[in-house]
């Protein structure tokens, strides 16, 4: 089994994620959140949801950058290396530790899963796109 930021740092790679049963923590945004921190956090909410409940048709469409789900269309197919990847998983869950950073039409943010009794921190990328708002661009 991979854990979740192992799974999510493959979609940098050309892979992605897709659908078993997860589980979704709490949501990552703070009430006092607002402006881009506030949608950035809503995102990662419902990325996490929409792994829970295996849907890769939105992961693509709602949660992913036009960009990196252009090259997981060239790899063979946003959908299917979604559903792939999340095969894999047994739990799914993403905790925002540092809050979200922005930058103009950029953001991080770090976020924590634990897989096998160990918590590993990653960043993940976000682009404002034109249109459509805030999507993940990937992983670091």
């Amino acid at each position: 089994m991979r854990s979740p930021a192992a799974i999510a740092a493959s979609l940098c790679l050309g892979l992605a994620l897709g659908g078993c049963s997860l589980t979704t923590p709490k949501t990552t945004t703070p009430a006092n959140t607002s402006g881009p921190a506030a949608s950035i956090g809503t995102l990662i909410d419902n990325f996490k949801s929409d792994g829970s409940s295996a849907n890769e048709t939105k992961i693509c469409n709602d949660d992913l950058s036009s960009a990196l789900k252009q090259a997981l269309n060239a790899h063979g197919g946003c959908k299917t290396d979604i559903t792939n990847q999340l095969a894999s998983v047994s739990t799914f869950t993403l905790t925002t530790t540092k809050g979200v950073e922005v930058s103009g039409n950029t953001a991080t943010a770090v976020v924590q899963s634990t897989y096998d009794g160990k918590t590993r921190n990653a960043t993940l990328h976000f682009i404002k796109q034109p249109k459509g708002g805030w999507r993940i661009s990937g992983i670091s």
